[in-house]
């Protein structure tokens, strides 16, 4: 049989409307479509438009209406006889009860080659019962005129069925071919085909369909006016308040799963009702719940997504080993941040806190959380915030504001990392609108130098020399001009963050003194690093010092201590004997270099000891080659 594929809806809709009214086309239509893109929704919505039709029906008819079973986990076609004979139930329970149970008892006796005996009464009860098995079917295969509407059948996600495809097609095709009903298979091909090719059926997947399905369609999905009205049905004002935005982050998101903005707007409702109630009379309330649904969106698509580097979105420290992929998502979203003007997320609700939410359901603590937030405190704003929402100043507080903080940026006074930053932003965006004239180069020359300087000064102060935004997104972060200032800011950053980190290391060894437990071993390395994104046990701490200055500190140290740090190799990496199962981080791995140039200097030096001290020498270097093998 012909196969098309038709790809517009407006097509898709009106074939639709001509295949239910034809007479015994003899084939099934198949609607495909990814998980999720809203297959179901539509063809839900065109179910609803055809059940409108009136269809006139006496004491001596009843009419049928389309039926959409979803073949989800079944596993028989008695399964799926079963869900229809459910959905068809109440037509068995109205006025052509009688009618019905007549066609039946024409139609099972045919079927079984045998008369039918029950009692006259016409109970829909009794008429149920009979109905078993593939005798339901026969009514949609009766060609009695007493059977009003069209004999539609939908069957929803195919793919999830765990009937043999070869046998539920069987069983379409018996319908398609024996009876004027018509068939619409709503499915994600690729995964169907990829399942029939797994279950090695006899005949090929592309032959059932060829003499089965006799159109397919590929839907077409407008996900921004999906989305759209799925909100406006919400009958949720605060939703619907914010339906722009949400609409904006979910077609940026590039998500195209419907299903996941449904539990988008879910975690949205739920969240706000478990927000204590005298929020709403604060002022900030309004900007609060902007800035909440913001980034509760973002949270439960990117985590819904499976995306685990949105644990570290808006994060302070901006030096990490994932930051490409974190910049991906601050990227995608960062034009819709800017354009409705929202806060950095510490400022309502921090994005670690939504996130808890979305994964379990439940706000923890949530007096503490509005207690916590900043935008429902009222606070002193500096110069440069007001500077940054200029448009609602008057000319005389715009002007005074720009020379102090003209003076203060070009006098280099700044001692934060990011205010030289903002400023900066907010300079270029200034000169951009024609508001101010200054010259482009020299706001970064000057940018530069002042970021220079406040690292001479506060060398180990990361919070300082950190681009935390505050809740403000950078202007004018497109630019080339902030693009040179933000990197070379980041740059200065890193370098100072790897300094540091190294020092604490090296430091870390010299404090590895007789005596100590495995516990106090372990509490050198589980200090948090500068980022505040892992703690150093997380991380290489055999290459930042030098393989014979470690070797010679493990040497010296008593039999005892040597044995606690045997263990707390093991544990770190895992070792056999720990009874712990676990997966080396990328960084941890690092350490495999260095682990074997110490391991070879403790057995060298161990041809110098003797008894216990020798013993527990070459245990030590034992631990760290299976450590490093694992590698």
């Amino acid at each position: 049989m012909e196969e098309k594929m038709i790809k517009s809806n407006a097509l898709l809709t009106s074939y639709l409307n001509e295949y239910i009214k034809m007479t015994q086309p003899q084939y099934a239509v198949m609607i495909t479509g990814k998980w999720g893109c809203g297959k179901t929704y539509y063809i839900d919505r065109i179910i609803k438009e055809w059940e409108k039709e009136k269809v006139r029906t006496g004491g001596d008819s009843i009419c049928l209406k389309p039926i959409c079973v979803s073949l989800y986990g079944m596993q028989s076609i008695s399964e799926v006889v079963r869900q229809i004979k459910i959905k068809i139930n109440p037509i068995l329970y109205s006025k052509g009860a009688k009618v019905a149970k007549k066609i039946a008892l024409t139609a099972l006796q045919i079927v079984t080659k045998s008369k039918v005996d029950i009692d006259g009464d016409g109970t829909g009860e009794e008429l149920s019962n009979l109905l078993d098995a593939e005798g339901i079917l026969e009514i949609f295969k009766s060609d009695s005129s007493a059977i009003k509407g069209d004999k539609v059948l939908v069957f929803d996600d195919l793919e999830r069925s765990h009937i043999p495809l070869d046998k539920f097609f069987g069983f379409v095709n018996n319908l398609v071919e024996h009876s004027n009903s018509k068939v619409i298979l709503i499915c994600e091909e690729d995964r169907l085909e990829e399942s029939a090719a797994k279950d090695n059926l006899k005949v090929e997947y592309k032959d059932f369909k060829e003499k089965l399905v006799g159109q397919t369609f590929s839907l077409e999905v407008n996900y921004a006016q999906i989305v759209a009205s799925f909100i406006k049905n919400s009958g949720n004002k605060v939703i619907t308040d914010n339906l722009n935005l949400i609409v904006d982050l979910f077609v940026v998101s590039k998500c195209e799963n419907l299903r996941i903005i449904k539990h988008c707007l879910q975690d949205i409702e739920r969240l706000l009702k478990q927000l204590p109630l005298e929020i709403e009379n604060n002022d900030n309330y309004a900007v609060l719940v902007k800035n909440v649904i913001a980034y509760l969106v973002i949270a439960s698509i990117e985590d819904r997504f499976g995306n685990k580097n949105i644990d570290y979105f808006q994060s302070y420290g901006l030096i990490r080993q994932d930051k490409d992929a974190i910049k991906r998502i601050e990227d995608k979203y960062i034009g819709i941040l800017e354009y409705y003007k929202l806060y950095h997320s510490s400022y309502s609700i921090p994005i670690t806190t939504l996130l808890n939410f979305v994964r379990t359901g439940y706000l923890n603590a949530p007096e503490r959380v509005v207690a916590e937030s900043r935008l429902l405190r009222s606070r002193n704003m500096a110069n440069w915030e007001k500077l940054w929402r200029c448009e609602s100043l008057s000319n005389v507080e715009f002007l005074s504001l720009l020379k102090s903080e003209k003076d203060k940026f070009y006098k280099k006074e700044l001692e934060n990392v990011f205010e030289v930053a903002h400023l900066a932003g907010i300079l270029l965006s200034l000169e951009k609108r024609r508001l101010v004239k200054l010259n482009r180069g020299y706001v970064v020359s000057n940018a530069k130098r002042t970021i220079i300087k406040i690292h001479k000064i506060y060398p180990n102060d990361i919070a300082r020399l950190a681009l935390n935004s505050q809740g403000y997104e950078f202007q004018e972060s497109d630019s080339t001009e902030m693009k040179d200032i933000l990197s070379f800011a980041s740059s200065l950053l890193q370098k100072q963050i790897e300094r540091i980190e190294k020092e604490y290391i090296v430091n870390a060894w010299d404090r590895l003194v007789p005596g100590m437990t495995l516990s106090e071993i372990e509490a050198l390395f589980d200090q948090s690093k500068p980022t505040h994104l892992r703690r150093y046990s997380m991380d290489d701490i055999f290459t930042q010092a030098s393989p014979k200055s470690i070797a010679e500190k493990i040497v010296a140290l008593p039999s005892a201590t040597k044995l606690e740090f045997a263990h707390f190799l093991m544990g770190r990496y895992y070792l056999k004997g720990t009874g712990i199962v676990g997966t080396l981080s990328a960084e941890m791995m690092k350490d495999k270099e260095s682990l074997g140039k110490i391991s070879r200097i403790l057995k060298s030096k161990a041809k110098r000891l003797k008894l216990i001290e020798k013993e527990q020498t070459l245990l030590i270097a034992s631990k760290m080659d299976e450590a490093a093998a694992k590698m």
